[in-house]
């Protein structure tokens, strides 16, 4: 096992995904390439000094059960077809993991989040699709897809301790306490955080009254 290691920043997941210290402390992200890496002291010293939430975890292990996934912000959320492109995918509308899309796959006839596993769409195919899909072409999605890891995957006596950390007394006491069984979510609305049980989808905004489509 190489000597690498993310800082996970647990206060701050975004659905499903777990968020990581950035390089050289500049914020927060799910998107794991813009995780700072540590060596096993390295990352030792920072867990010895570290808030509860914060977590050192073991980047070769991330790195090989990492998802590739696509924040709606970051494309169309209108249907966009046009006569020079060629190859589309679809995504359902009003459906998110944290601010991440659900991928139509026409194989399965399923949807999921890990964009490698989007059918690429001809013209043909998306005529026919329901009008609760959004197209869009492939080429934008596949520009902004980003690595995450999800916090169903975390095991931390393989990625923490197997890895060769060992836990501070302080965090030993912190996770004797009971820990918040919510999920914190941005309403796609109005952006503002909710807490909620669900951790895969966006249920409703406290704020602005916004519901999810879980459908």
């Amino acid at each position: 096992m190489r000597n690498r290691f993310y800082l996970a920043c647990f206060r701050d997941n975004l659905g499903s995904s777990i968020s990581f210290h950035c390089i050289d402390g500049k914020g927060y992200s799910t998107n794991v390439d813009k995780a700072h890496v540590y060596t096993l002291s390295e990352a030792q010293k920072e867990w010895d000094t570290a808030r509860e939430y914060d977590q050192p975890i073991s980047a070769d292990h991330i790195d090989s059960l990492a998802v590739w996934k696509v924040d709606h912000q970051l494309i169309p959320n209108k249907p966009l077809i046009t006569a020079d492109v060629e190859e589309y995918a679809a995504f359902v509308e009003g459906k998110w993991d944290g601010n991440d899309v659900y991928w139509l796959n026409i194989e399965t006839a399923d949807t999921s989040t890990d964009f490698l596993k989007a059918s690429v769409l001809s013209r043909a195919n998306v005529l026919g699709l329901s009008r609760s899909y959004i197209v869009i072409p492939y080429s934008l999605a596949d520009q902004v897809k980003r690595r995450t890891f999800s916090k169903e995957d975390y095991k931390p006596r393989v990625m923490v301790q197997g890895a060769g950390l060992k836990m501070p007394d302080h965090i030993k006491r912190d996770r004797r306490k009971k820990i918040n069984p919510k999920s914190r979510f941005n309403c796609p609305s109005c952006g503002k955080i909710n807490w909620q049980f669900n951790p895969y989808e966006f249920d409703s905004c406290s704020t602005c009254g916004h519901i999810g489509d879980l459908t």
